[in-house]
C-alpha cells in the first residue's frame, strides 16, 4: 500500500471510530456505513482492526458496536478537556437555568470548533448541538470567537469558496475578515441564522492563565429567544460565565 492509501485508510478509521464515539447509541455497519460514506464491505475490514486494537467491541446479541477498553484508558490520558469540562459545567448549569438556552463548550482543531460539551435547552423545543459536533469555522459564532482570538494561522485552514452552509452565511472573505474585526473589539460573536435558518448562537472565548484562548461558550436558541441583538442580560450572563470559567483554569 502507498504513503496516499495509507493515509486515506487512516482517515477512514478514525472516522469510523468518531462515528461510534459520538453517536448517542451504539451503531450497525449500515448506519456507519452511511454516515462515513463507504461501503458496508470496507466499513467491515476497519471495524475488524478497530476490534484487534481494543479501539471498540461488538455485542455478540445485536451485533452493534461500541466504544471498547481502550479508548476509556487513553482518554484519561487528556486532562486539558477533561478539566475545562469539569470546570465549565456547574457553571454553565446555572446559566441555562437563568435563560432556558442551549449552553455550548467548544475547544479548538486546525479546522473546526469541536463540540465538547452540551447542556440543552429547557424550551418546549429543544435545541442544541451534540458532543462531538465539529462546527465549520466561518459559520459559526464558535468558530468566529476562535478566529478571532485563536492563532493567526486558523486563516490558512479556511477552504475558500468558503461554503453557504445557509443562504445566510458569509461566503466572502473579506466580509469575514471585517467581521472578525468586530468581533475580536466586541468580545464576542454572533451567528444568526448562519448554521441552520430560524437558530442564532452567541459565544465568547475562554482563556488561560497565561492569556491563550483554549475555549469558547456559546449559547444556542432560536431567533425568537435569541436575536441577533441579543437582550443585555444574555450578553452579560455570558461573559460573566467565560470570565467566571477563566479565572478558574
Amino acid at each position: 500500500m502507498d504513503v496516499i492509501s495509507s493515509v486515506r485508510a487512516a482517515d477512514t478509521c478514525l472516522r469510523i471510530l468518531q462515528q461510534i464515539a459520538f453517536a448517542e447509541q451504539p451503531q450497525g455497519v449500515t448506519q456507519i456505513a452511511g454516515k462515513v460514506g463507504i461501503a458496508k464491505g470496507a466499513v467491515h475490514k476497519h471495524l475488524r482492526t478497530l476490534i484487534d486494537h481494543g479501539m471498540i467491541v461488538q455485542d455478540p446479541t445485536t451485533s452493534l458496536y461500541r466504544l471498547g477498553p481502550k479508548i476509556w484508558l487513553m482518554g484519561q490520558k487528556a486532562p486539558d478537556g477533561q478539566m475545562l469540562s469539569e470546570i465549565a459545567l456547574p457553571l454553565m448549569q446555572a446559566v441555562r437555568d437563568d435563560l432556558g438556552l442551549a449552553v455550548v463548550l467548544s475547544v479548538p482543531t486546525p479546522k473546526s470548533a469541536f463540540v465538547l460539551a452540551t447542556l440543552r435547552s429547557n424550551q418546549p423545543i429543544d435545541i442544541g448541538v451534540r458532543p462531538g459536533s465539529e462546527l465549520q469555522l466561518h459559520s459559526s459564532a464558535q468558530g468566529k470567537v476562535f478566529l478571532a482570538f485563536g492563532p493567526a494561522d486558523l486563516w490558512n485552514q479556511l477552504q475558500t469558496p468558503l461554503e453557504a452552509v445557509t443562504p445566510r452565511t458569509t461566503t466572502d472573505v473579506e466580509t469575514l475578515r471585517r467581521d472578525i474585526d468586530r468581533i475580536r473589539q466586541a468580545g464576542y460573536a454572533v451567528a444568526p441564522e448562519e448554521s441552520l435558518l430560524g437558530i442564532n448562537a452567541l459565544a465568547a472565548p475562554i482563556f488561560s492563565a497565561t492569556g491563550a484562548m483554549v475555549g469558547s461558550i456559546g449559547l444556542i436558541g432560536s431567533i425568537q429567544h435569541l436575536s441577533a441583538d441579543a437582550t443585555p442580560h444574555q450578553l452579560k450572563v455570558l461573559l460573566d460565565l467565560t470570565e467566571a470559567i477563566s479565572h478558574r483554569i
